[in-house]
């Protein structure tokens, strides 16, 4: 009985984090229509923001995938916590695209040293079961979302983006506290030396390689959605932020739902290169029904893309923890290979996004990334399915 309170307090306290996580990740895209007039930039400066965050989340990720495994999972994780939220905290008293941007970096960097130590530590106290852990994780992500989009906007409206930054910063580091009170040490405290030949068939594994760029086409779904379509709203479509709020969210709600359901799917299909491939041909269905400016399709474009999303991410991490062929001390490495080539080609999409729209308008920006978020089926459809160990 103590046992199972130990590991309820564990998995609630994880969970807890990433709900703070989710809001750090996506607040900044929601309220950057109200930072903007401070910051004197545009559609430009928010894809130059969003582009240092993915940069430092994708290229950190095999750092603590390594780190998880060196010094253990828990240790990685509160690190990370600590990091993102500080450097959260920071931007509430910043004045400039640029140290925002910097400041955004090291919020990417510290997640990156999170998402993957996490989804171990939750499967674990889940008894092992890999999608089932992944879902509920990924389905907090997007408690946090519908908070850090919708929500943020509305204190950020009322209070002002500063003190809206203070708060999610804030409730950060808190989260820091939870985690290292109730998630147990780590066994045998060191988790020792990483094995240099392990890290290399991880590294080279072609099956998590193909699968980090399918997770990528449905990050560039997700990120252009999640960041940039309240910006979409109020300047094209001429919605007030909070309606454009609450469209955007739609992008995370369904996810709450589709992400378990996803884990619950990935335990019994035979067949999850398919399901995938579903997934990203919903992610450039979504995106391609921006590019005609109407607030319903606008709609539409978040409810298929959160629906999608939800059950693609499930399948590509609880699979990249399947596909890890070596010892399972370094599932959160693998884990944090597949992010990492999502996360890390994450940081283009913004800047691509971004051109479009200075030069061609908001309908093309959206259709180009529709062509290069199908792009990415190609890899999937390389790969073999060989999920289960």
């Amino acid at each position: 009985m103590r046992d199972s309170l130990s590991s309820r307090s564990a998995v609630a306290s994880l969970v807890s984090a990433r709900i703070v996580y989710a809001i750090n990740w996506l607040n900044i895209g929601a309220i950057f229509v109200l930072m903007s007039p401070d910051l004197g930039s545009g559609t430009a400066g928010l894809g130059v923001l969003t582009s240092s965050f993915y940069l430092g989340l994708g290229l950190m990720q095999i750092p603590g995938g390594v780190s998880a495994a060196r010094w253990g999972p828990k240790k990685v994780v509160v690190f990370g916590i600590l990091l993102s939220s500080s450097a959260a905290l920071g931007t509430a008293a910043s004045s400039t695209i640029t140290e925002i941007a910097v400041l955004r970096f090291f919020v990417g960097t510290g997640m990156a040293f999170v998402f993957a130590p996490a989804v171990v530590l939750v499967a674990r106290h889940l008894g092992g079961r890999t999608g089932a852990g992944v879902g509920l994780f990924n389905s907090a992500y997007d408690v946090g979302g519908l908070v850090g989009i919708f929500g943020w906007v509305v204190i950020a409206t009322e209070e002002g983006w500063r003190q809206s930054l203070v708060l999610s910063g804030g409730l950060g580091l808190l989260t820091a506290l939870l985690v290292a009170r109730y998630v147990p040490d780590d066994i045998g405290g060191s988790a020792g030396g990483v094995d240099v030949n392990s890290l290399v068939r991880i590294l080279a594994n072609k099956q998590l390689i193909l699968l980090g760029f399918g997770a990528l086409g449905i990050t560039v779904a997700n990120v252009l959605i999640s960041g940039f379509m309240v910006e979409y709203i109020v300047r094209s479509l001429h919605y007030p932020p909070v309606t454009a709020g609450l469209i955007a969210s739609m992008v995370v709600i369904l996810p709450i739902f589709t992400a378990i359901w996803g884990g619950r799917m990935y335990e019994r299909v035979t067949r999850a290169r398919t399901v995938m491939i579903f997934t990203l041909l919903g992610c450039g269905l979504s995106l391609l029904l921006c590019s005609y400016p109407s607030i319903y399709t606008a709609l539409g474009c978040a409810i298929i893309g959160g629906m999608a999303s939800g059950v693609g991410f499930t399948f590509a991490f609880a699979g990249a923890k399947d596909l890890n062929r070596t010892d399972v001390r370094y599932d959160g490495l693998a884990i944090a290979w597949v992010n990492g080539i999502s996360l890390t080609g994450a940081f283009v999409p913004p800047l691509f996004y971004a051109f479009f729209v200075g030069t061609q308008g908001y309908s093309v920006a959206w259709q180009a990334s529709a062509v290069l978020c199908l792009l990415f089926l190609v890899p999937v459809i390389l790969m073999v399915d060989r999920y289960r160990r």
